[in-house]
């Protein structure tokens, strides 16, 4: 077996020690364990420091703190600091099993740097189905080709979908954009990129650096292992109306920047109108809140 490659690990956190400290039981579990982990933290870091004190680890921990709360930020400075040759971005409330590392990084290990740029495992919790008709019509229109379900695609106003893993499907499965949420990069390449200066909750950072990353290298979610994700509340989504503006807006950002969209302004207002008639027929709970925050999107 070749000679697997160095990881750091890099968590951008803020106040969810709990959480965090299930993340670092699933490192120690690791049958190839990262070569350190580097943690860069907002908030009260006096909680979480007292907290990794009170547990006997083995895990090369180092803490960062971060003078703003952005998690794309975080990121960063916490990148800043690693030396490994993969780079490991993880959230702060995924759990995982204890082959994970040894699977994805060998990946990496016998495929070359033109081959692979960046993977991520299945989000067991975040599955997706195929839209309906009516769905992939729109995804049509604002895409401007077909596809079987857009699963993986990045298109429109940066609309980005997961793909629809099947039983027995490809291991991997080629992608145009991956999520922080358990990102693994070859160190190279997400140095020449890195993620862009959003603010606060940073809604699809990781969108706006793998699109990049993606021109250079490809991009894979593997099917197996999964991971699970327990998404946590934070400070950020106390307010829907907000969140939903700020997600709109990155969205317009990448549409932008990244994506060069044509006609991007319509299509933006289109995605606007689409984003309302869904929230009108599903009424998911705060969805006033949610509308309210369409209408406030500034792109």
């Amino acid at each position: 077996m070749p000679q697997l490659p160095t990881c750091s690990v890099v968590i951008a956190t803020l106040d969810r020690v709990p959480s965090l400290l299930k993340v670092l039981d699933c490192l120690e579990r690791q049958t190839t364990p990262p070569l350190e982990v580097i943690l860069c933290v907002a908030g009260n870091v006096t909680a979480l420091e007292e907290a990794l004190a009170a547990k006997s680890s083995g895990l090369p921990v180092r803490i960062l703190r971060s003078a703003v709360k952005s998690s794309a930020r975080q990121r960063n400075q916490g990148a800043a600091a690693a030396v490994g040759e993969v780079l490991a971005f993880l959230d702060d409330d995924i759990e995982f099993g204890e082959d994970l590392f040894e699977r994805m990084l060998g990946r990496f290990a016998t495929m070359s740097s033109s081959e692979l740029g960046g993977l991520s495992p299945r989000i067991a919790t975040q599955g997706r189905n195929r839209p309906g008709r009516l769905t992939l019509a729109y995804y049509r229109l604002q895409a401007g080709y077909r596809d079987a379900d857009y699963g993986g695609r990045l298109f429109g106003p940066a609309i980005n979908c997961f793909p629809v893993f099947e039983k027995n499907g490809p291991e991997l499965v080629l992608v145009e954009w991956l999520p922080s949420t358990c990102l693994f990069l070859r160190s190279e390449c997400f140095r020449r990129h890195q993620f862009p200066e959003f603010d606060g909750y940073s809604f699809a950072e990781d969108v706006h650096l793998t699109a990049r990353i993606a021109r250079e290298a490809p991009l894979f979610f593997l099917r197996e292992p999964s991971i699970l994700h327990h998404s946590q509340p934070s400070e950020f989504k106390a307010d829907p109306a907000a969140l939903t503006a700020g997600k709109l807006h990155n969205m317009a950002v990448i549409a932008r920047e990244v994506m060069k969209v044509p006609r991007f302004r319509w299509k933006w207002e289109m995605h606007r109108i689409f984003v309302s008639i869904s929230l009108l027929l599903r009424r998911p709970s705060q969805w006033r809140e949610e509308l309210r925050g369409v209408w406030q999107a500034k792109p």
